[in-house]
């Protein structure tokens, strides 16, 4: 697939150029241990096995869960952060103080000092009721039309934190910024460096319109005939294409 854009990463001062990894294409961090070791096939077997109309493939066959994990760029954390809870507060230390070298999060008021947290994203389920920041060290650049989209690592349930979702015209808007994100509650331990923290999708800003067809009822008949002709891969040999992120 040949290349068209070029997505631009550059860092915020030259001791995060020398020392901090920009971000990466999420096809190196953002691909967990537990989905790399999923079996491709249910049960134990070791082949494929179909069924009165069911397979035995597992999510692991899935090319849009692979192409989720795998899209865009990650912002990823650059040094180990020990996460502690005392007094029902949560303490941040991370392993990284050289000079020039940015903290990685930014910690707001406890709730008892509600004019200083501005999220407002209170009472969810599982999480604290503050947020706190993510603070990157390399600012994103696109070419013009083009938005970013900044999201929690799709599909990475397996992480103790939420990173809030977010578009920034990046085209434009070049400062490296801050991003919300919620820790699991009561949460300890050490998020290790190199943990995908924020996924970087760039796409094309366009308007659309939305229509409604109820004439398509055949020509979904017809798609659904041709697909369950095959036993499997019909996506990846007929709809899928190939995304490319360097």
């Amino acid at each position: 697939m040949k290349l068209n854009n070029k997505i631009k990463f550059y860092p915020i001062n030259s001791e995060v150029a020398e020392l901090i990894e920009p971000p990466t294409p999420a096809s190196k961090y953002n691909i967990p241990d537990w989905f790399r070791k999923i079996s491709k096939y249910a049960n134990g077997s070791t082949k494929f096995f179909y069924n009165q109309g069911s397979t035995n493939l597992t999510s692991k066959s899935c090319l849009p869960i692979v192409d989720a994990f795998t899209s865009g760029y990650t912002i990823n954390l650059h040094c180990d952060v020990q996460v502690t809870q005392q007094n029902g507060n949560t303490i941040f230390q991370w392993a990284y103080s050289q000079n020039g070298v940015p903290e990685p999060i930014r910690s707001r008021a406890k709730i008892d000092n509600p004019e200083l947290n501005n999220c407002g994203w209170h009472n969810l389920d599982g999480y604290e009721d503050l947020n706190f920041n993510w603070m990157p060290s390399w600012s994103i650049r696109t070419p013009k039309g083009y938005s970013s989209i900044f999201t929690h690592p799709i599909n990475r349930v397996d992480l103790p934190f939420y990173t809030l979702g977010g578009i920034i015209d990046t085209d434009g808007w070049g400062d490296a910024g801050n991003h919300p994100f919620l820790l699991k509650k009561g949460w300890e331990g050490i998020i290790e460096k190199g943990t995908p923290i924020i996924q970087v999708i760039p796409f094309k800003r366009d308007n659309w319109l939305s229509d409604i067809d109820n004439t398509m009822t055949k020509e979904y008949d017809k798609q659904i005939g041709k697909r369950d002709s095959y036993l499997k891969d019909y996506y990846k040999n007929f709809i899928w294409s190939n995304k490319s992120y360097k």
